[in-house]
């Protein structure tokens, strides 16, 4: 198995374990501890340029990138049916719970009620899962590619 597939795997198991601890936690019905969510672009950075340095001696830049986009995709799908599972089966009350959480916090910045409900209702595709899934695999793949891209300007065969 390749150094991309590998650190793929690992960098989707890693990313779904932090949102199980995130979702677990409570900390997506908090405004502030929510933000902890995002931790998981440091790691997918992390385990990007770890892979490239492996792999740097024997691989030019066009290849690094692949490399980045090859990891980035197989973290990516794992991370889609992660995310569904999680907000499907393992917590099905996860986007009850984000509604919540967002009246709250616009009833707490003084929204009227008929504003709360417009901007819930505006919000709405964001509580689907396959649409929350599509959106997690679409920032672990843009973040791949602009860090491989980047990374791979220093790690790479010269």
């Amino acid at each position: 198995m390749s150094t991309a597939i590998k650190a793929g795997l690992l960098v989707g198991i890693l990313v779904e374990l932090w949102t199980f601890i995130v979702i677990a936690a409570g900390w997506h019905k908090d405004p502030v501890m929510m933000m902890l969510f995002f931790v998981v672009i440091p790691i997918e950075t992390t385990v990007i340029i770890m892979a490239l340095k492996r792999t740097a001696a024997d691989a030019p830049y066009g290849k690094q990138l692949l490399n980045g986009i090859v990891l980035s995709s197989v973290a990516g799908c794992i991370v889609f049916v992660g995310s569904y599972v999680l907000t499907t089966t393992v917590f099905p009350h996860y986007f009850d719970e984000l509604r919540v959480a967002h009246a709250d916090l616009l009833a707490k910045a003084g929204k009227s009620v008929e504003e709360i409900a417009t901007e819930v209702k505006r919000t709405e595709s964001m509580y689907d899962p396959i649409q929350n899934s599509m959106n997690g695999f679409i920032g672990t793949e843009v973040t791949g590619i602009i860090v491989s891209a980047i990374a791979a300007i220093f790690l790479r065969k010269k």
